[in-house]
């Protein structure tokens, strides 16, 4: 009799399971899809944008967003972690500290918009930088609260709402953002489709919150006193994951120019595109760790190792495609940015690197390790990274004139990541790895490898389009022949979401099979 309730119980909890992982992938495609969108407006609108704009306007667009956002990095208050870890399970919970937070972001946003405005006074900025800081400062506020927002959906699983608004938001950016550049409005204006779209994204995610979740408006500073203290680990990872890219350039502006900003930050819209499933990861990774964590921590390692199998067999080619065809990418963004190609170049890796330390970060902090995560991040993004800057900006941009200090920001944030990567991938020991993993890892780079080796010899006489078409042929049936990817696999994942959580006696999806 025992032994039947215990195969029942067992049984149970293998549909729970089944479950989650088949409603997780389904949302992860429902946003990937999305987000392929959003990103390909993106990718569209940028090279447009740069048409109408000189490097030194360009720059100085990207300097004023991110000289406003470190000062908004104050206004996380580490919600979107704690929301994903904890709302998951309780997803009553997000009432008891949801409004007062919204209270708390309004007052630091006064507070923060007065210290801008003191800080640009002292620096002696122009009326119109001072304005397109200012109007970005809303837009940061805004944008910290869609990332809460949409943290509670993803946290309960409701993302399909979630994933229609953010084709429409994008939309309202880029034609906002295309409309400024051919009307040639004043730079302060280019910061308007942000705060519109970003705004439209806030009223639709609080109407799906309230419809989803339940979620009331409620003052409560005890409850939210709480959560600020839980989630001061995940703040200060944050703030010090949110300085990358950010701290960067504004460094960069100080000690180079706003030409050097404009240059590094074309080839950055286009290298950041690896960056579309960092949402997806986010999203739906950690709420499914966060189950999983409830349960044991070996379920969560063999999560971590086939979510770092899978980024890897994504991000990788994406990098592949960037390096060998920056010349044409940078291109079509116009003449005036040609000295990008190589930055371009140094920043492409950086993205298969942060993949990696998100994953191993996620495991740290479903772990109840969020402190160490907290620790590496400082040490990264607020001392070696900024280090790094002020020892090479300079000297780079002295050596090699123009395009010199940009490559000094790429070059530190690229030795930067390979410094978290090891310590990140170190503190998780055998956790991070299995032999499954290592061997896609070195299947892969053999590809890798025989692809570059073609590219300098054998297909060096074609033009560029059909050299890469080549070359993208070449690395999808190196993987498939050496097996680095298994399309059954992904053919399997597909069908879970398919069936939308009515699943057939069949074994475990692929994310928490059990480590061969």
């Amino acid at each position: 009799m025992n032994t039947h309730s215990e195969s029942t119980q067992q049984n149970a909890q293998e549909h729970e399971r089944s479950q989650e992982a088949m409603g997780a992938v389904r949302n992860g495609l429902q946003l990937g899809g999305s987000l392929l969108v959003t990103y390909a407006i993106a990718f569209g609108i940028r090279p447009l944008l740069t048409h109408y704009l000189s490097p030194e306007d360009f720059g100085r667009f990207n300097w004023a967003d991110s000289f406003s956002a470190i000062f908004f990095i104050a206004t996380n208050l580490g919600l979107e972690m704690y929301i994903r870890k904890e709302v998951s399970r309780r997803p009553e919970h997000a009432s008891d500290f949801f409004g007062t937070s919204l209270l708390v972001r309004l007052g630091l946003t006064v507070v923060l918009m007065g210290a801008l405005t003191l800080v640009m006074s002292y620096r002696g900025d122009s009326p119109e930088m001072r304005a397109l800081v200012l109007v970005f400062g809303l837009a940061q506020l805004l944008i910290m609260l869609n990332a809460s927002m949409a943290a509670l959906l993803h946290a309960k699983g409701k993302v399909a709402g979630l994933s229609i608004s953010n084709v429409v938001t994008k939309v309202v950016w880029g034609g906002g953002l295309l409309a400024v550049g051919v009307l040639r409005l004043p730079l302060p204006w280019l910061a308007v489709p942000v705060v519109a779209s970003e705004a439209i994204k806030f009223v639709v995610g609080w109407h799906l919150a309230r419809q989803h979740i339940g979620l009331v408006f409620r003052v409560d500073l005890a409850a939210m006193w709480k959560v600020l203290k839980a989630g001061l680990p995940y703040f200060l990872t944050a703030a010090a994951l949110a300085t990358n890219g950010r701290l960067d350039i504004m460094i960069l502006g100080m000690l180079g120019s706003h030409e050097e900003v404009g240059w590094y930050s074309a080839a950055w819209s286009i290298s950041n595109i690896t960056f579309a499933l960092n949402p997806v990861m986010g999203w739906v990774l950690l709420p499914l760790m966060s189950r999983a964590a409830a349960r044991s921590e070996e379920e969560v390692s063999v999560i971590a190792r086939r979510a770092l199998e899978g980024t890897l067999a994504v991000t990788v080619p994406m990098m592949m495609l960037i390096v060998m065809g920056a010349p044409l990418w940078i291109g079509l963004l116009g003449r005036d940015y040609s000295l990008a190609v190589n930055l371009l170049r140094l920043q492409s890796p950086l993205f298969v690197l942060a993949f990696v330390t998100m994953t191993c970060g996620s495991w740290l902090t479903m772990t109840n390790r969020e402190w160490w995560v907290t620790g590496t991040s400082i040490f990264g993004s607020l001392l070696l990274n900024p280090l790094l800057n002020l020892l090479l900006v300079p000297r780079m941009y002295a050596a090699y004139g123009d395009g010199g200090g940009a490559a000094g920001t790429a070059l530190s944030m690229l030795l930067m990541e390979v410094a978290i990567t090891i310590i990140m991938l170190s503190r998780m020991g055998r956790s991070a790895v299995d032999r499954r993993l290592l061997v896609m890892v070195a299947k892969t780079a053999v590809v890798c490898v025989g692809v570059v080796a073609m590219d300098r010899t054998v297909l060096a006489p074609l033009e560029d389009w059909p050299r890469l078409a080549v070359e993208a042929m070449l690395y999808v049936m190196g993987v498939l022949t050496l097996g680095a990817v298994r399309p059954g696999e992904v053919l399997a994942v597909v069908k879970l979401a398919r069936r939308r959580g009515n699943p057939e006696p069949e074994p475990a999806p692929i994310a928490v099979a059990p480590t061969p």
